[in-house]
């Protein structure tokens, strides 16, 4: 009886240990490929086993990729856990934490972006947390609960995932490089601060507003495409923002697209010039609200992000992939836009501080794309619909924060010579 008890538990312990290791395999690989770009034998081939005793394990890469989700959703809510019980800042510690474990970061996206589904997510990222933040705030401002207090927990929250989310591209379009990491995570968890903070105030009064008619999106495949190149060009956008750049070969935009392999290299040298365009093609919609007025448009790019607009998918998809956005991205028009007129770091002020009108804009930039990506996922933490006018919200909170460096500066940039 105690031979077979030992024997029993040697197997159990082996069992765990190859588990563990399947499991360990499998984040690493999804959270660089995503389901799409991961076979069980890679996963096998990773972890040192078979294909069969991952299959027997976890029945198929459907029970693979939901255990790999439930055990992130574990790790998120303990970080969030840690952060809030921490003498530090917790907003600052959960942007750092999140800094040294990329893989992480990038199975959350994921979660965001539908690949992957668990249990535990949203309420992992415990929003009840900021939202009580927020609604303490408002009762030291003499302010009641309600939609407000909710759509500025909503707006921080936004933020902070979308910093996580985004900060690659608008490290980049902001020109922030050189400012150091800790800086830059210093200056968004102050952003989600003074986010909160505005609970206890009457501005700005996000009204509910209709934004429906400021702007619409043409359907990526709306109309037969004029020509093969057009064709290749919409199929890449659509198959990017839908699988991401590197899990789309050439053979896929072919076969979607209806054109020949070989046309891809004629139109467009190479698939890498080809998905550079189509990422460029997929924020065009939102061109004319930035670049067409007088102002920047805050209302119809607002509206166009969370509704049609391929652009924070398509970004979200490229960086989770680790492609670096710069090797795709040669110009930045809607966000450089915001920079216009304004100084890039003010006389007397350290690079990176509050002041610094490149944070402001990315601050407002990664809340804005944050709700367009992460906004099903937090309009359930925080119990809002479409009745409350998020975009709204998001437009005009984005059009405070970037006056924040220089409150008595016009928000709006400089009217430029012809435009």
């Amino acid at each position: 009886m105690g031979v077979v008890t030992v024997a029993a538990r040697l197997r159990d312990q082996q069992r765990a240990a190859s588990e563990t290791a399947i499991l360990d395999a499998a984040w690493t690989l999804l959270a660089r490929r995503g389901p799409d770009g991961t076979s069980l034998r890679d996963v096998a081939g990773a972890a040192g086993c078979t294909h069969a005793l991952v299959a027997r394990y976890f029945g198929s890469k459907d029970g693979l990729v939901t255990a790999v989700a439930d055990r992130l959703a574990e790790r998120v809510a303990a970080t969030v856990d840690d952060a809030q019980t921490t003498d530090a800042d917790p907003l600052l510690a959960m942007v750092s934490v999140a800094r040294e474990q990329r893989g992480c970061v990038q199975l959350l996206v994921r979660c965001a972006l539908g690949d992957l589904q668990s249990t535990g997510f949203p309420d992992c990222l415990h929003g009840e947390w900021v939202l009580s933040a927020t609604l303490d705030r408002a009762a030291a401002g003499g302010r009641r609960s309600g939609r407000r207090v909710r759509l500025l927990a909503y707006a921080a929250s936004s933020l902070v995932l979308g910093w996580l989310t985004f900060e690659g591209f608008l490290v980049d379009a902001t020109r922030l490089g050189g400012v150091a990491a800790r800086r830059r995570d210093a200056a968004v968890a102050d952003a989600a601060h003074r986010l909160v903070e505005l609970s206890g105030s009457s501005e700005p009064e996000l009204a509910r507003r209709d934004l429906s008619g400021r702007g619409s999106v043409t359907p990526v495949r709306a109309d037969p495409p004029a020509s093969a190149r057009d064709a290749l060009l919409s199929s890449a956008v659509e198959l990017s923002a839908r699988l991401g750049p590197a899990s789309v070969s050439v053979r896929d935009i072919s076969r979607h697209s209806g054109v020949n392999q070989g046309l891809i290299y004629r139109h467009f040298g190479s698939k890498e010039a080809l998905l550079a365009e189509a990422i460029e093609q997929g924020s065009a919609d939102l061109f004319p609200a930035a670049l067409a007025t007088d102002e920047f448009d805050f209302d119809t790019t607002a509206q166009l992000l969370h509704h049609g607009s391929p652009a924070p998918r398509l970004i979200a998809r490229t960086l989770v992939d680790d492609i670096d956005i710069s090797t795709v991205r040669a110009q930045f028009p809607v966000v450089r836009r915001l920079l216009d007129g304004h100084d890039p770091v003010p006389t007397g002020s350290r690079p990176g501080g509050r002041r610094d009108q490149r944070v402001a804009v990315a601050t407002a930039g990664g809340m804005a794309l944050g709700s367009a990506l992460w906004g099903d996922h937090l309009r359930e933490v925080f119990g809002l619909s479409d009745r409350d006018g998020i975009e709204a919200a998001i437009s005009d909170l984005a059009r405070v924060m970037v006056g924040w460096p220089a409150p008595n500066h016009p928000t709006a940039p400089r009217r430029r010579r012809g435009s």
